[in-house]
């Protein structure tokens, strides 16, 4: 029987990596100063395979080979991401923010006209109906211009992409 410095000395570890692999239960715990070699030599020896083959889990819970699935899960998503990007699937942000911001200066263009193009026609119009069928013509119409308006967001090609 030995205590965990005589455990340290043993497995050239030092106490406290005793004591934390004593908490993880790495190796085997008994009573104080009641620890058998024989059977902390093995299961260190037999922690340190596991660590070596990627199976063994970490201080931190970490399962090595997990992580690393989990990065050539993020290397392979990179690479996707940088594909599509190349196949012109995917816009810059730019691109896209100075497309919405052109396609609301037209809306806004165009709404904004109405007034000025139905006041001379609706001030000869008393009849209620009537003003209402001409305002919903001229917004339909607006409406319809818009929809078959094009908003491209022109992309800058590099100088070497000829």
């Amino acid at each position: 029987m030995a205590t965990q410095t005589e455990v340290g000395k043993h497995l050239d570890l030092s106490d406290r990596s005793v004591r934390e692999l004593l908490e993880r239960g790495v190796l085997p715990n008994a009573a104080r100063g009641a620890l058998d070699l024989d059977r902390c030599r093995i299961s260190y020896i037999r922690h340190l395979r596991e660590m070596a083959a990627g199976r063994a889990t970490g201080p931190a819970g970490d399962d090595l080979t997990s992580e690393r699935a989990r990065l050539a899960r993020e290397q392979a998503d990179n690479i996707a991401l940088k594909n599509a990007a190349l196949r012109k699937e995917l816009l810059p942000r730019s691109d896209i923010t100075r497309a919405v911001v052109a396609a609301f200066q037209i809306v806004r263009d165009r709404l904004s006209a109405l007034p000025a193009r139905l006041a001379g026609p609706l001030a000869a119009t008393s009849d209620p109906a009537e003003v209402r069928g001409r305002l919903s013509d001229a917004v339909n119409g607006v409406l319809v211009e818009l929809s078959e308006t094009r908003v491209v967001a022109t992309v800058e090609e590099p100088a070497d992409a000829a």
